[in-house]
C-alpha cells in the first residue's frame, strides 16, 4: 500500500527584544523552557516520526545571550531579587506582570498559584496584604509554570512542583539555574535528532521581516490593488538579501552545515524574493496554499497544493511547498478544545480523506509524488492545550507510527523526487494570512511606521560615506532589526495583548539608535507612540436596557446601551484565518435577550455561526445562509423567538428561555461559546473556556 507523505514544520521565532542591556519581554526564555526543547525531545519516543524545525536567527541569538549570561530579561531580574530587597516599585511590577500566562492551564491547576492570583485581584489591598512568603512563592510560581511537561520531569523541577509553596531563596536559585540548563540543551538536542536523521532544521530570514515589502512596498498592491500607500515607497532588496544570506551564515556557524530550506517570515513570498533565494543557494521554501490559488487563478485545482512545484526563473529554480491551512490551523486553534485522542484521530482521518481524493483524481501512482505540508507556530498554540499538548502529540505520533496509509517526512526528503505537475514562473505576492499583507501594511498606523522606517533607512544610507565602518554597520543593524515583521504585527487594531505598547516602544528605540549611530538628530515624532496602540476591550457588558427592532438592519442607536464581545480583540500573537464575525452585541429589556452579529463578509453556502449556550440552559443555535436551527437534547422551549438576517444578523429570545422567574434574578449571566465554520476552518470565541455575559 502506497503511503501519503505528511511534512510537519514547526516554526519557532521571537522578535529581538533587547533594549540596551536588557530583554524587555521574557518570551524567548519562557518558550525556551516550555516549548523549544520539549517539542524536540518528545521525538525520542517516536523514532519513525520525521519533522522539520524552522528557527528564526532573531530567536536563537537571544537564547545564546541568555546562556552566556550577557543579557537578562526584566522578569528574570525581578525573580532573582531577594524578597527583602524588593522595592515598592518592584512589587507593583510583579503584581502587574507575574500572572501574564494562560489562566486555564497555567494558573488554575496549581492551588498555591491560584491562591496568589485570587489575592492579587484585590487591587491596593493585595499589595499591602502580600507577605514576604507570598512574594517569594509568586516569584517561583510564575517561572515554574512555564516549564514544559517533559522538562518538568527533571528531578529538581519536579521537587518544586511537588512542594508547591513555602519556597526558599535557595530553591528559587535552583529554578533560575535550571532555566539556563534547559536553554543550553536546545541546540545540542536539535543536533542529536538531526544526526539520527529524524529531523531537518530550516531557517527564517534573520530578523523575521516581510521580505516582499522590503524588496518593494508596492508589492502589497498585487493582492490589495485598492490599498492607499500615500506615497510610501520602501524599496530595499539589498535588505531582503541581507536577511536571507545572514540567516544562512548564522545557521552554518550554529549547526555546522547550511540549511537546505527556508520558511519565509509569515509565508511571505514574491517573484523578487524567490530569485534572491535561488541566488543564495536555498533548495526549497514554502508558503500558504492561498498564494498558489491567487497565482493560478481559474486554472487552480485544490488538490494541486499537495505536490511540490518547481519555481523557475532566469537565474535558476527552487522547490515550493504549499501549506494546507485548514489542517495547520486545526492544530493551532481547534484541537485544544478537544479530547486529545479524538483530535489526533480527526487529524489522521482528514489526511486519509486527502489520500483518497488524490487517488480518485490522479490514480494511486500520484502518491509517489504527493505530500501534505502542515506548517504552524511551534510555540504559542500549546498554552491552550492541557499539559502543553503532550497528550495530543503523543496520540498523534502513535497513530502516524502505526499507520499503513500515512508517513511523516522531512521537506528535504521530497527534493530528490521529480515534479508531478508543471513548473511555475510567477507567484502573486502575499502571506499565509488571507494571501495578502494587510496585517503589516493595511492599517494607517502600519504605514506611519513604514514611513518612519523609510526615513531612518534613507538617513543611514545617505550618511555612509561620511562615517567609519563600525558606526555605519551598527546603524544599519538597527534598521534591519526594525524591519522585523513583529513591530508591524502590533500596529493597527487586528491584534491586542497586554504587552502591545512595548512593541511600539522597541520599534521607535531601534530607529532612534540608528539616528544616534550616524550622529543625526532623532526626529521628534519618535518620542511619541506612532499609532493608537491601545488595548481593545474584548468584552464589554451592557450599560442599560435595549429593545432593538429585529430586522437585520443597522440602527446604531438601538444598540447604544448594549454590551459586546470584540472578536478582533481575541487575536494576539497568533492569527486566525477565515474570520466570519468581528463583533457580537448583546443586551436585554424586561422580557427578552437580544443578540447581534456583525459579519466580516457575506455568508457562503457552507458557512455557519454556532451559538452554543452552556448555562443556565444548554442548547445550540446554528445560523446559516438560508436557515436558523435550534438543537437541544433537553427539548428546551423557545418562547418569542425573532430572527433577521440582512446587513447584520439579529435574534431575540424570551428571558424565560434561560431563567425561570427571571424578574428575581440579580444580574443574570449566560455562558456561551461561539463557533464559526468556513472553508478555511473552524474558529472558537473565546479560544478557551466560555464567554460569561452579564445582563
Amino acid at each position: 500500500m502506497k503511503q501519503l507523505k505528511v511534512a510537519i514544520l514547526w516554526h519557532q521565532h521571537q522578535p529581538y527584544y533587547k533594549m540596551g542591556d536588557e530583554f524587555i519581554l521574557p518570551w524567548v526564555r519562557f518558550h525556551g523552557i516550555k516549548d523549544y526543547l520539549d517539542l524536540v525531545e518528545i521525538l525520542y519516543e517516536f523514532p519513525d516520526i520525521h519533522q522539520t524545525f524552522n528557527l528564526a536567527p532573531s530567536l536563537m541569538v537571544q537564547i545564546e545571550e541568555y546562556i552566556s549570561g550577557k543579557t537578562k530579561d526584566k522578569i528574570q531580574r525581578l525573580t532573582e531579587k531577594r524578597v527583602t530587597d524588593l522595592t515598592e516599585a518592584d512589587k507593583k511590577q510583579i503584581l502587574k506582570s507575574f500572572f501574564i500566562c494562560n489562566y486555564e492551564n497555567m494558573i488554575l491547576p496549581y492551588e498555591r498559584y491560584k491562591q496568589l492570583f485570587d489575592k492579587a485581584q484585590k487591587g491596593e489591598d493585595a499589595f499591602s496584604s502580600f507577605s514576604d512568603q507570598d512574594w517569594l512563592d509568586l516569584q517561583v510560581w510564575y517561572n515554574l509554570t512555564w516549564f514544559g511537561p517533559i522538562t518538568r520531569e527533571e528531578k529538581g523541577i519536579k521537587r518544586l512542583f511537588q512542594k508547591g509553596k513555602n519556597f526558599t531563596e535557595e530553591e528559587k536559585q535552583l529554578l533560575i539555574d535550571f532555566d539556563n540548563e534547559t536553554l543550553s540543551a536546545i541546540v545540542p538536542t536539535l543536533k542529536k535528532l538531526y544526526s539520527l536523521n529524524q529531523i531537518e532544521i530550516s531557517v527564517s530570514p534573520f530578523y523575521h521581516p516581510i521580505l516582499p515589502l522590503l524588496c518593494d512596498s508596492k508589492t502589497a498592491l498585487e493582492a490589495m490593488p485598492e490599498l492607499e500607500l500615500n506615497g510610501l515607497d520602501y524599496r530595499h532588496p539589498e535588505s531582503a538579501k541581507y536577511h536571507i544570506e545572514s540567516a544562512i551564515d548564522y545557521y552554518h556557524s550554529l549547526f555546522g552545515f547550511k540549511p537546505l530550506g527556508m520558511w519565509p517570515s509569515e509565508g511571505s513570498l514574491s517573484d523578487e524574493v524567490l530569485k534572491i533565494m535561488i541566488d543564495s543557494g536555498l533548495q526549497w521554501t514554502g508558503t500558504d496554499e492561498k498564494l498558489l490559488e491567487n497565482s493560478l487563478k481559474d486554472k487552480y485545482f485544490h488538490l494541486e497544493k499537495y505536490f511540490k512545484r518547481s519555481y523557475k526563473a532566469e537565474n535558476g529554480k527552487i522547490s515550493l511547498f504549499f501549506r494546507d491551512h485548514y489542517l495547520s490551523d486545526a492544530i493551532g486553534f481547534v484541537y485544544s478544545r478537544w479530547n486529545s485522542f479524538d483530535a489526533a484521530n480527526d487529524f489522521i482521518n482528514k489526511l486519509k480523506k486527502i489520500r483518497s481524493d488524490i487517488i480518485n483524481h490522479y490514480g494511486e501512482s500520484a502518491l509517489d509524488f504527493a505530500v501534505v505540508p502542515v506548517i504552524l507556530d511551534g510555540e504559542n498554540c500549546w498554552e491552550y492545550y492541557k499539559n502543553n499538548g503532550y497528550e495530543f502529540l503523543t496520540d498523534l505520533y502513535k497513530l502516524f507510527t502505526h499507520s499503513a496509509e500515512l508517513k511523516t517526512v522531512k521537506y528535504s526528503e521530497i527534493l530528490g523526487q521529480e515534479d508531478f505537475l508543471e513548473p511555475i514562473n510567477h507567484i502573486q505576492a502575499g502571506s499565509w494570512i488571507n494571501g495578502n499583507f494587510s496585517i503589516w501594511i493595511g492599517h494607517k498606523d502600519d504605514r506611519v511606521a513604514w514611513q518612519a522606517l523609510s526615513e531612518a533607512h534613507s538617513a543611514v544610507l545617505t550618511a555612509k560615506d561620511a562615517l567609519e565602518a563600525e558606526p555605519f554597520e551598527k546603524a544599519l543593524t538597527e534598521i534591519h532589526i526594525a524591519e522585523g515583521s513583529d513591530w508591524f504585527w502590533w500596529y493597527g487594531d487586528e491584534h491586542t495583548a497586554e504587552n502591545k505598547a512595548d512593541f511600539d516602544v522597541m520599534f521607535r528605540y531601534h530607529l532612534s539608535e540608528a539616528y544616534q549611530y550616524i550622529g543625526a538628530i532623532v526626529p521628534d515624532y519618535l518620542s511619541y507612540p506612532l499609532g493608537k496602540n491601545g488595548l481593545i476591550k474584548q468584552l464589554v457588558h451592557p450599560k442599560g436596557l435595549i429593545t432593538p427592532k429585529i430586522d437585520g438592519r443597522i440602527y446604531e442607536s438601538e444598540w447604544d446601551n448594549a454590551g459586546y464581545y470584540d472578536a478582533k480583540a481575541s487575536m494576539s500573537a497568533m492569527h486566525k484565518v477565515g474570520e466570519l464575525i468581528h463583533r457580537i452585541w448583546f443586551g436585554s429589556d424586561e422580557d427578552n435577550i437580544y443578540f447581534r452579529c456583525d459579519k466580516t463578509r457575506k455568508f457562503q453556502p457552507d458557512d455557519y455561526i454556532l451559538f452554543s449556550f452552556k448555562s443556565p440552559k444548554e442548547f445550540d443555535i446554528y445560523i446559516r445562509k438560508n436557515s436558523f436551527e435550534i438543537i437541544s437534547g433537553d427539548g428546551i422551549k423557545i418562547n418569542q423567538l425573532s430572527v433577521a438576517k440582512d446587513e447584520i444578523i439579529e435574534f431575540s429570545l424570551s428571558k424565560n428561555t434561560f431563567f425561570e422567574g427571571f424578574l428575581s434574578v440579580n444580574k443574570p449571566m449566560i455562558s456561551i461559546i461561539i463557533k464559526t465554520k468556513t472553508a478555511d476552518g473552524e474558529l472558537f470565541y473565546p479560544n478557551q473556556g466560555t464567554l460569561d455575559l452579564i445582563f
